[in-house]
Order: C-alpha cells, then structure tokens, then sequence
C-alpha cells in the first residue's frame, strides 16, 4: 500500500523520501538528467536513467507495477515531466522537491 493516495499530489519532500520511502516502500527512482549532468552532478544508485527528452517517444516503457520517483538537479524538470506522464495514465509517478543535490544532502549514500 502506497503512503500517497491523492492523486493530484505528486511531490515527494526529501524529508518524506527519507521517513517514509527510503527503506519502506517499493519505488524506483529515475534520474531523467543530460548525460554531462550526470557526469558532472554525480549518478544517483540504483536509479534508472533516461533523458526527459525521451520520455515522450518511450512512455509505453513506463512501469506501472511500481511507484515510480523522478528525480532531476533542482526538482523543476521532474515535476513537469511527472505532470506529463501523470497526464497519459500513469498514476504512480512522483517526483522529489528539492533535486538531487538536496537528496545526497539527506542520503549521501545514494551518490554514484
């Protein structure tokens, strides 16, 4: 059973990332940043990576048995991109507030 029931929520506070996904829930978190970001930024482990310009020719891709935790450098993307793919069906789409540099802030063992 999924912590979120709204469906019109869709931001996951680091702090609720921390309390209540982390090492609770089933999620996969998906890193939709540039390749240089990344390289730049630091990768985030375990997460799946696609570019959000790919997203929209890959949708059909999107799992639906899992919730799913989009992340991207400050939070902007990953919130458009989760309205976006929220708005083609998929109801288990969140996304962090704060980006990722605030993530491995609060859980530096998920910095790659």
């Amino acid at each position: 059973m999924f912590y979120k029931t709204n469906e019109e929520q869709i931001e996951i506070s680091i702090e609720e990332f921390v309390n209540e996904w982390k090492d609770q829930q089933e999620y996969l978190l998906v890193d939709i940043r540039e390749n240089s970001e990344i390289e730049t930024e630091g990768s985030i482990k375990g997460a799946y990576n696609i570019s959000m310009y790919d997203i929209p020719e890959n949708i059909e891709m999107a799992p639906t048995y899992i919730v799913c935790i989009i992340c991207c450098t400050d939070g902007s993307r990953s919130e458009q991109v989760t309205k976006y793919i929220k708005n083609n069906g998929y109801n288990n789409m969140f996304y962090i507030g704060g980006g990722i540099e605030e993530l491995f802030k609060a859980v530096p063992e998920l910095k790659g």
